[in-house]
């Protein structure tokens, strides 16, 4: 946000800047480097390592600190500092040490905890950059100047002010703590035993309606892998403020123990862009259509499978009279690593059934489906 209130825009007019606008006055952008350049740390005369010694560090430039005039750097050590005492690469060694010469003693840089944290008692000085000093504000010095010129030595200062959250993100949850249980065990067992059967049965009447699995014998030649419960508890607020909490469960394949080429193929489907849900909220906007939401519940479970998959019987619901015999998946499932994709395959043969087509040049995104009311109108 910095530096944008300091360049032009298309949204200004020509030339312009944001700061410029604002203040009034033109911004200086003099003390301005570029992001992972080389640039050097000027040493004050009592570190130099004796009368030949360096007198600067070599560093990259990594940003600017909110609150402050100085610069981010990381040395070679990778120490993260903020200094003042910063010197572009494309400078000569005259102007090094002009800057050195102009040093105060007393002027301690801060070292932030970054990829190393400093050694104790090591202190850093930093330069007393007049050209810096009088930046766009017109001030002559900035509140951590002022800290530091005043000679004394604790650098260090803490804001004694109690913290409280942003009231704009404050929304009314449900007081009692809900915590899903994260094994079949724990969740049959637990104080809510009887919420999580019931989500548990309505995910496995969802998963025999739909036909996704069958069982089989066990495969020789094939692995089988197994599923694992997933419960959550959703909290949901309606338009009366009312918190709404219920119970879910779902079946899920343990498809980070698949192998390619042997359970799955390709896994990529097209996701919706924001670029298209913005331009179709913009269209509704201006010629008041009204939108209509939906979810489809169980969505993966209908994507139908082209490989052989294999999974054990699901905790809790073995079948008693082939307890060794496994799920053949004959749809996808929650987990798998092709769900995704076969479920994009599903959704997209039924809306061309239905008349709806996704393959116009007009289309920027292959997950909007138009269909035509007339044939000179969309």
């Amino acid at each position: 946000m910095y530096i944008k209130n300091r360049v032009t825009s298309r949204a200004l007019p020509v030339g312009k800047m944001p700061f410029e606008l604002w203040t009034g006055n033109m911004p200086n952008v003099s003390h301005m480097r570029v992001f992972g350049s080389t640039c050097w740390v000027v040493l004050h005369k009592n570190q130099l390592d004796g009368t030949f010694g360096d007198m600067a560090a070599k560093c990259i430039f990594s940003g600017y600190p909110d609150g402050s005039k100085a610069y981010k750097v990381i040395l070679d050590d990778g120490k993260v500092l903020k200094a003042r005492s910063v010197v572009s690469a494309d400078k000569d060694e005259t102007e090094v040490a002009e800057v050195a010469e102009e040093l105060p003693g007393d002027e301690v840089v801060e070292v932030e905890t970054g990829l190393r944290s400093a050694s104790d008692g090591e202190d850093v000085d930093a330069d007393n950059h007049d050209k810096d000093d009088k930046q766009d504000d017109g001030s002559d010095k900035s509140a951590d100047d002022n800290q530091g010129s005043g000679g004394s030595q604790d650098t260090l200062r803490r804001s004694g002010r109690a913290w409280r959250p942003p009231v704009q993100y404050w929304r009314p949850v449900s007081m009692v703590a809900h915590k899903a249980p994260t094994t079949y065990v724990q969740a049959v067992q637990g104080q809510e035993s009887a919420e999580w059967k019931i989500a548990m049965d309505e995910e496995m009447e969802a998963i025999r309606k739909n036909k996704t699995r069958r069982l089989t014998d066990r495969p020789a030649s094939r692995r089988v892998l197994k599923g694992k419960w997933v419960d959550k508890v959703k909290n949901e607020v309606d338009k009366n403020g009312n918190n709404t909490t219920w119970h879910e469960a779902r079946l899920c394949f343990m498809g980070n123990r698949q192998m390619k080429r042997l359970e799955f193929n390709e896994t990529f489907a097209p996701v919706a862009k924001f670029t298209t849900i913005r331009c179709i909220l913009a269209m509704m906007a201006a010629n008041g259509w009204e939108l209509h939401q939906m979810d489809v519940k169980t969505a993966f479970i209908n994507g139908d499978l082209d490989e052989e998959v294999y999974m054990e019987q699901p905790d809790g619901y073995v079948d008693p009279m082939y307890p060794d015999k496994v799920c053949r998946l004959l749809q996808a499932l929650y987990g798998l690593k092709q769900a995704p994709k076969v479920w994009n395959a599903k959704l997209d043969d039924f809306l061309k059934t239905q008349g709806f087509d996704n393959n116009a040049p007009m289309h920027a995104s292959t997950s909007l489906w138009m269909t035509a009311k007339s044939s000179s109108s969309w």
